[in-house]
């Protein structure tokens, strides 16, 4: 009776599981099949970040210098303006038709969604095999949020990296979890999300010194490792903040005047246009 049980519960999860990745393929299928013609994102994506990868592929200038011109845009405007040349959705556009590269882009980013999520509430949240169910239904939820599409696993990588760190400072941390934090600065942006994320694991690892009064090395060189790799990945960005040269688009910036109310109208319409 218990091993009937068992295999039950086990059909169950395996179920549950294929029902999960079948409703996101479907969820991402029409990318693929539509191409050019699928619903995307206009503004914030279509209109400027999705054209910025085409033109740094068609300027020549991926590896150029920190004192190169682009000369495509405004009659010029400096390398630095563009994004690293170690992104990988930089090189999802070098290597693919823009439309290609943009449902590549949303494909990896919701799968490792939806794995991170699944690999964190199963093994640090709810471990239990009954929770089973509540762990892929929420995952999938999770997969299938709305981002800003250049933003990467800015965000929704965030889980992915919470199991990691997690293990790491339990003392079960294995190659898989320090590879995936090597891997992850290269598909995510640090200013976007990981540098909140990350001053969030050093105040972690403070408490965890004051209550223990341990160190727990592995813990704080998986974070300090993985914030300078982002800033290494990052080097144009960090260039451009010590050795300012050309103006920004925030030069003239104004500070809204919207009110309560309008303001959360805003972010309601922002959700809804994702």
């Amino acid at each position: 009776m218990i091993q009937m049980l068992r295999n039950v519960r086990r059909y169950r999860d395996v179920l549950m599981l294929s029902g999960a990745w079948l409703i996101l393929i479907i969820y991402l299928a029409p990318m693929f099949i539509l191409g050019e013609n699928a619903h995307i994102r206009v503004h914030d994506n279509l209109d400027s970040n999705i054209a910025w990868y085409k033109v740094m592929k068609d300027s020549g200038q991926l590896f150029g210098p920190t004192n190169a011109t682009v000369e495509q845009i405004i009659n010029g405007l400096p390398r630095n303006a563009y994004g690293t040349e170690f992104s990988l959705l930089q090189w999802l556009h070098e290597w693919f038709s823009p439309m290609m590269a943009y449902a590549l882009s949303q494909s990896i980013t919701r799968i490792f969604a939806f794995i991170g999520m699944l690999l964190l509430l199963k093994r640090h949240w709810l471990v239990k095999k009954e929770a089973y169910p509540i762990v892929v239904a929420v995952s999938l939820a999770f997969a299938l949020t709305p981002f800003w599409p250049s933003g990467m696993l800015s965000t929704l990588g965030m889980p992915l990296a919470l199991w990691a760190f997690l293990s790491i400072r339990k003392g079960a941390g294995t190659w898989k979890h320090w590879l995936t934090l090597g891997l992850l600065p290269f598909y995510a942006s640090f200013v976007l999300g990981f540098f909140f994320f990350l001053v969030a694991m050093g105040l972690v690892w403070l408490w965890d010194v004051w209550r223990t009064r341990k160190w727990n090395a592995p813990f704080f060189f998986s974070i300090v490792g993985m914030t300078l790799l982002f800033l290494l990945i990052e080097y144009r960005l960090v260039y451009s903040l010590l050795v300012p040269e050309a103006p920004t688009s925030r030069n003239e910036f104004i500070i809204s005047d919207l009110t309560f109310m309008e303001s959360f109208w805003l972010i309601f319409m922002a959700i809804l246009m994702l």
